[in-house]
């Protein structure tokens, strides 16, 4: 079994129902599309969002036996957002003011940009849901977690005999892991592949395959190529 410990986000979708989204999502549906079994530890609002989040992760089927619910805080949502284009002020760029403007940077940003505002998992947490979960084999930490709560995923990890994979933002710095851990540092341009390579990864892991070889097969089957500096 693959735990995947993150955060995941709510993702409007054509149809209405939503859907998970987010890089530890993004990770989980990886690893299940390889036939692994995979459970999700994370928190989302207790909003409808959250409710949509639950439902959608049910019918990918993906576990969230230790999904936890905050109440105080919103589910968080990636939403496109558009600015307007250089030069174009308030008109089409075209010289005639119509009050429209030309829109042409589209970025996906996750809401509320602050942190603070979204539910976030601390070391307790990790530990309740670890403890839920027993047969693990590989443990994947998604999403920038505290110092404390990395170790209790780590001593979780060491409890179960899981492989432990720590997946870090461009640029972060490692905290101290325990030996045979692994660690993968997010492309600073990432189009979504990075989740899709760390879920065929960590579904190589879950097989038995030892790590080098792992990697190399996710890397080769997703066809992505990490860039070098």
């Amino acid at each position: 079994m693959i735990v995947v410990v993150g955060l995941p986000a709510y993702v409007g979708t054509a149809d209405g129902r939503g859907a998970p989204g987010g890089l530890a999502a993004d990770v989980a549906a990886a690893a299940q599309g390889r036939g692994a079994q995979v459970e999700l530890v994370g928190k989302v609002g207790d909003d409808g969002a959250g409710d949509a989040v639950v439902v959608a992760l049910g019918r990918a089927g993906i576990g969230h036996a230790a999904l936890l619910r905050d109440p105080a805080r919103p589910t968080p949502v990636l939403a496109s957002i558009s600015s307007p284009a250089a030069g174009s002020g308030t008109g089409t760029g075209t010289g005639t003011d119509t009050g429209e403007a030309d829109y042409e940077d589209v970025a996906i940003r996750l809401l509320p940009e602050d942190p603070s505002a979204r539910p976030s998992l601390d070391a307790g947490d990790v530990d309740l849901a670890l403890k839920y979960l027993p047969g693990a084999r590989v443990i994947v930490i998604a999403d920038a977690l505290s110092g404390a709560a990395i170790a209790t995923a780590a001593e979780g990890a060491a409890f179960a005999g899981a492989r432990l994979v720590l997946l870090l933002p461009a640029g972060a710095t490692a905290p101290p892991l325990p030996e045979g851990a692994t660690v993968l540092e997010a492309p600073a341009d990432d189009d979504g592949s990075f989740g899709r390579v760390v879920g065929a990864f960590a579904a190589g892991l879950d097989a038995g395959t030892e790590p080098a070889a792992a990697f190399a097969s996710a890397v080769e089957s997703s066809g992505w190529a990490p860039t070098a500096d």
